[in-house]
C-alpha cells in the first residue's frame, strides 16, 4: 500500500484539484446569485458596467472618474461582460471564472509547497485549501480576494525560482505577477522590499540584482506611467496608486482600547460628507486629515493604549477570525472561527520547527516576512480579516511543514536507522 502511495503521489494533486473545483461549483450550483454581498461586489460590478458604456473607471459615483480602486478588478469583469452582457448569464460567468482562479490557485499553492520543500507539503497545503469553507465562499463572490491570490501566487513563486535559479525569463514573469498584482491591490507595493531581504540571504549576485532592478524600474514606468498621467489628469496632482486609503486608516481608529476620543466614527464621516466637496477624493482626503488628527490625540492622551491598540490588539483581530458572511453548506460562522483558531495555534506551533527544516529554511522565512508584512500593513490602516484571507495559503503551508516535520522525527525516533 505505501509503495502504491509513493508511485502515484504525484497524481493525488490532481484529485484535490479536481476536488476544489467540485466544492466551489456546488457552492454556486446551490446558491447561485444569492453568493452576493451587495457590498463591493455590487461596486465592481457597477464599476465594470459604467467602464464599458463610457470607457471610464469609476466607483463611488458612476459620473466621476475614481481612484479609491486600481482598475484591474473592473477591466476584468468587464472582459467578460463585453462578450455575455451583465445579466444573470453574465454574472455566472464571472463567477465561474473566479471559481476557476480558485481552483488554480489550489494547484498553484502545491507547485510552491513542493518547490520550496517536498511533495508531501504541497500536497497537504493545497488540501488545506481546496476544503477550507471560507475560500470557497469568497471563491464564488466576485472580489478582489481571487484574483490578487492567483497573482500573488505565481509572484512569490517565480520569486523564489529566481533567488535559486537566476534566470532572466523568471525575473520577467515576477514583474508580470507583480505589476498585475497591483492592478488589484496597492497594498502589494512594497513587496520588493520584502523579496529584497529574501534575495540578500540567499547570497543573490549584488550585479544581477542592479541590472535586474533598473530593468524594474523600466516597466513599472510603461506599464503603470499612463495610470499616473491618467490620474494627474483627473485630479492635478500625482496619484501613485490610489487615493482611498483615508477611509480604512480612520476606521483603523476606531479599533483597539482607549479609541474613545473626539466625535464618533458616523458622525466624522457625515460631517465630512455635509461638506462642500466635489468628488469623492476630496472626502477620502479629509477622512485622512481627521485619522491623523485622531492618532495624535490618542497617541498624546495614552500612548500605552495606543501602541497595545495598534500591535497587540489589531495582530490577533485580524487573525482570529475568518471573513465569512455568508453560511454555506449549513457552517457557521462561529465554527469557522473556531477551527480559524486552531489553525492560527498550529500556525504559530509551526515556527518551532522552522530551524529543524532540512530544506527551505530560507524560502520559509521568507513567507514569515510576507505575513508579517500584510500584519503591519493592516495594523496601521484597518484590523479586517477579509484583507488576510488571500495569505491563508502561507498559513497552510507553515502547518504542513510542520506536521511533515515532526512525523519525520517521530519515525526516526521511533525507528532509527542502525549504523552499518
Amino acid at each position: 500500500m505505501i509503495s502504491f502511495l509513493k508511485r502515484y503521489q504525484n497524481h493525488f494533486i490532481w484529485v484535490i484539484v479536481g476536488l476544489a473545483l467540485a466544492i466551489r461549483l456546488t457552492a454556486l450550483f446551490n446558491y447561485g446569485l444569492s453568493l452576493f454581498l451587495n457590498s463591493d461586489d455590487a461596486g465592481y460590478i457597477s464599476s465594470a458596467v459604467t467602464f464599458l458604456e463610457t470607457g471610464m473607471l469609476t466607483y463611488h459615483d458612476p459620473a466621476h472618474p475614481t481612484v479609491h480602486i486600481m482598475p484591474g478588478q473592473t477591466v476584468l469583469l468587464a472582459g467578460v461582460f463585453f462578450f455575455l452582457g451583465h445579466g444573470d448569464v453574465g454574472i455566472y460567468a464571472a463567477k465561474t471564472l473566479f471559481i476557476l482562479l480558485g481552483t488554480l490557485n489550489v494547484y498553484l499553492v502545491y507547485c510552491l509547497g513542493k518547490y520550496i520543500a517536498n511533495i508531501k507539503v504541497g500536497l497537504i497545503a493545497a488540501f488545506f485549501l481546496a476544503i477550507f469553507v471560507p475560500q470557497v465562499l469568497t471563491d464564488n463572490l466576485l472580489l478582489t480576494e481571487t484574483p490578487f491570490m492567483t497573482c500573488l501566487l505565481g509572484l512569490i513563486y517565480f520569486s523564489i525560482k529566481l533567488a535559486n535559479e537566476k534566470k532572466m525569463s523568471q525575473f520577467f514573469l515576477v514583474m508580470l505577477f507583480y505589476v498585475s498584482a497591483i492592478m488589484f491591490k496597492a497594498t502589494i507595493a512594497l513587496y520588493p522590499f520584502v523579496l529584497l531581504i529574501y534575495l540578500i540571504t540567499k547570497k543573490y549576485p549584488f550585479k544581477l540584482a542592479v541590472k535586474q532592478a533598473l530593468i524594474a524600474i523600466g516597466i513599472l514606468l510603461i506599464t503603470l506611467g499612463p495610470w499616473w498621467v491618467r490620474n494627474y489628469i483627473h485630479y492635478d496632482e500625482f496619484i501613485p496608486l490610489t487615493g482611498g486609503s483615508g477611509n480604512p486608516l480612520l476606521l483603523g481608529t476606531y479599533q483597539g482600547h482607549g479609541y474613545n476620543i473626539g466625535e464618533p466614527y458616523e458622525k466624522v464621516k457625515q460631517d465630512i460628507k455635509d461638506m462642500d466637496t466635489e468628488h469623492a477624493y476630496e472626502r477620502l482626503s479629509l477622512q485622512k486629515e481627521a485619522a491623523i488628527e485622531r492618532i495624535k490625540t490618542w497617541w498624546e492622551e495614552d500612548p500605552r493604549l495606543f501602541l497595545k491598540s495598534y500591535i497587540e490588539f489589531k495582530t490577533v483581530h485580524q487573525w482570529e477570525t475568518q471573513f465569512y458572511w455568508i453560511e454555506i453548506f449549513n457552517i457557521s460562522k462561529e465554527l469557522i472561527n473556531k477551527i480559524q483558531v486552531w489553525i492560527m495555534y498550529l500556525g504559530l506551533a509551526s515556527l518551532t520547527v522552522f530551524f529543524m527544516l532540512r530544506e527551505g529554511k530560507r524560502e520559509y522565512m521568507f513567507l514569515l516576512l510576507l505575513i508579517l508584512y500584510t500584519t503591519t500593513l493592516n495594523n496601521i490602516f484597518f484590523s479586517y480579516d477579509r484583507y488576510n484571507q488571500p495569505f491563508m495559503f502561507i498559513i497552510f503551508l507553515f502547518v504542513a511543514g510542520f506536521l511533515t516535520t515532526s512525523i519525520q522525527l517521530l519515525k526516526e525516533k521511533a525507528f532509527p536507522v542502525k549504523p552499518q
